[in-house]
């Protein structure tokens, strides 16, 4: 059985809880492969609640946060990545070290592209050559 390592992550402001219940919901009906989610770690809007599903049913589950936040259970870099200054350098070389480790991603924004988080992951995802599915409210 394959793995596949899917990103999965949204806006700031996206809070459409059923939608990302929905969507993860459906991979375990649809597949039958291993599915690991990888989230962004943000406290704010759809990684939340995309953390909150993947655990709740039964998924493997890693995030990628930022280089200035402490460290936790879920997270993907060793210790020595975490606590560092506050920069906003940190977000990009999340998104470059994110868009390397999945192998496809699911992005949830309803900022229509104004968000720059989702724009730089965007960047990131083309740079990489990975599929990416944009979901809107």
């Amino acid at each position: 059985m394959n793995k596949i390592v899917l990103g999965i992550t949204g806006s700031k402001t996206f809070e459409n809880r059923m939608k990302i219940k929905m969507f993860i919901h459906k991979l375990k009906e649809q597949t039958d492969e291993q599915i690991v989610i990888v989230g962004l770690g943000d406290r704010d809007g759809a990684d939340k609640h995309i953390k909150k599903y993947a655990l709740e049913l039964g998924y493997e589950y890693k995030e990628m946060n930022a280089p200035h936040t402490t460290k936790n259970l879920y997270s993907l870099m060793s210790e020595a990545y975490y606590d560092k200054p506050y920069s906003n350098r940190n977000h990009f070389l999340r998104s470059q070290i994110y868009c390397t480790y999945i192998d496809k991603c699911v992005v949830f924004d309803d900022t229509n592209g104004t968000d720059k988080k989702i724009v730089n992951l965007i960047k990131q995802l083309t740079k990489a050559r990975k599929k990416a599915i944009i979901l809107t409210p």
